[in-house]
């Protein structure tokens, strides 16, 4: 079974970016934009990864974040950001646990891979 992946990012060209790599190793692969999208296709669609920015039009990804807990605890969620100090954010919310990790922006798409890979499917 291929993954499926959501990919949340208030930059078009990244997800773009991101799906045609993610596609290329056979992902399935959907892309918002803007939290109020996002929210939709988490509700509509069953997907074991998530690709948050932190920053999103409409809600944080600590919200989006949130809404995912409230629907699949066992999904695997990444941040893929620039902000720093993130880790301390998601620990002062008591969410460094309900992430997988943060893959730093410019994102190295090998290290992307290799973290969806590890993800299981379930």
């Amino acid at each position: 079974m291929s993954k499926k992946i959501l990919i949340i990012d208030d930059d078009p060209e990244l997800c773009e970016e991101m799906a045609e790599i993610l596609e290329s190793e056979g992902y399935l692969v959907d892309n918002a934009s803007d939290g109020v999208k996002g929210m939709e296709l988490l509700w509509k669609n069953i997907y074991h990864v998530f690709l948050l920015d932190f920053k999103i039009q409409g809600m944080t990804g600590i919200d989006l974040l949130k809404e995912i807990r409230k629907k699949d605890p066992k999904a695997a969620v990444f941040f893929v950001s620039g902000r720093p100090g993130l880790d301390a954010i998601l620990a002062a919310e008591n969410l460094s646990d309900a992430v997988k990790g943060i893959i730093e922006k410019p994102f190295d798409s090998q290290l992307l891979l290799e973290k969806i890979e590890a993800c299981p499917t379930y």
